[in-house]
């Protein structure tokens, strides 16, 4: 067995404002949709070889009826990109940074974000 990549299905409150802040303030673009217009349902953006995909709650719910369950899971996202100073540049003075830019225990810097459905990114060199 051989896995070939795994891609997130991030199920989020409102796909078009998910869609708009990933591609306006990270710089992923739409790489498809559902519906392709309107009231999206579901959208799949990319960035280089990283794909990431946001489904409405209720339709995920709809599709995985376990998920309505009232546990809730603990879930961040480690993203290694290029060029991380001019994102962390870009966005030092907003609202959505959590963890400011430092150096980890393990050497690696890094900086963490809180998307617009509140989930934390921590972003790091590649």
């Amino acid at each position: 067995m051989h896995y070939h990549s795994i891609t997130a299905n991030i199920g989020v409150n409102n796909v078009n404002e998910t869609v708009q802040f990933y591609t306006e303030k990270l710089g992923f673009d739409l790489v498809m949709s559902n519906p392709e217009s309107g009231d999206l349902i579901w959208a799949m953006v990319s960035n280089g070889d990283v794909f990431l995909m946001f489904q409405d709650h209720t339709s995920l719910k709809e599709e995985y009826p376990e998920l309505q369950t009232t546990g809730k899971g603990c879930i961040t996202f480690y993203v290694k990109i290029k060029d991380m100073a001019s994102l962390y540049e870009q966005l030092k003075h907003s609202e959505m940074i959590v963890k400011p830019l430092a150096a980890t225990p393990y050497g690696v810097a890094e900086f963490a974000i809180r998307d617009n459905n509140g989930y934390i990114l921590t972003i790091a060199e590649a």
